[in-house]
């Protein structure tokens, strides 16, 4: 939807649709330092609830599931950015979407699964790409915006060991967007600083396509 804006000159002036940011988001060394819990622990309670048991029986396994300090620093993201999440995690492998909602929900990440991607909410895990960058240049090439004049920017936060490829990313000028978190450490101020300056910077910096060969990014409105 375009708006039209008085101005000063008595003409109006056509407003776009703001858009919202594409956050691509990893779980292990980012919010789960795996040192209590981790997936398969979370795996594990998943299948024991859907066979009967309930989610109060794993109430401790949720409070120490992701690290209290890497959350704050998302919700802060969150706060003030609204990203659309994609998950590019491992454990989009095991988990449906029901399924991970109701994890996140349960871990205090509520605007996580409340503000995934509505048609696409994971990297394929089963297209052929062995490494994280190709499942998140595949889902950038096929999520095609029905608009292609405008691109959603992207971030992506990973880590180090899991975020193969990442560190190697084909577009150099967009190699400020990716932000790395460590392994064992995770999502810190200093990862958080760079996530907040990638996510700024995206708001004056036009979102090329990842390749010459791959398609525009989606377009993620706002406003309907």
């Amino acid at each position: 939807m375009l708006h039209l804006d008085n101005s000063a000159s008595g003409f109006a002036q056509v407003r776009p649709p703001l858009v919202r940011p594409l956050l691509f988001l990893d779980f292990d060394d980012v919010l789960c330092l795996n040192t209590v819990a981790g997936g398969y622990d979370a795996c594990l309670a998943m299948g024991q609830v859907e066979r009967g048991s309930t989610m109060e029986n794993y109430a401790n396994l949720w409070q120490v599931l992701f690290e209290h300090s890497a959350c704050a620093h998302l919700r802060a993201i969150d706060t003030e950015f609204r990203p659309v999440y994609v998950l590019s995690t491992s454990w989009t492998r095991f988990f449906d979407r029901p399924s991970m909602t109701t994890v996140l929900r349960q871990c205090g990440l509520g605007f996580v699964a409340d503000n995934l991607h509505p048609d696409a909410w994971e990297t394929p895990k089963n297209g052929g790409a062995r490494l994280r960058a190709g499942e998140i240049s595949q889902w950038l090439a096929t999520q095609r915006g029905s608009d292609a004049t405008v691109q959603a920017p992207w971030v992506i936060l990973d880590d180090t060991y899991s975020g193969s490829g990442l560190a190697d990313w084909s577009n150099r000028a967009e190699a400020g967007f990716i932000v790395l978190c460590q392994q064992g450490v995770g999502l810190t101020e200093l990862e958080y600083q760079q996530l907040r300056q990638a996510l700024v910077g995206r708001r004056h910096t036009a979102s090329p396509p990842v390749d010459a060969d791959l398609a525009t990014d989606p377009v993620i409105s706002l406003e309907s």
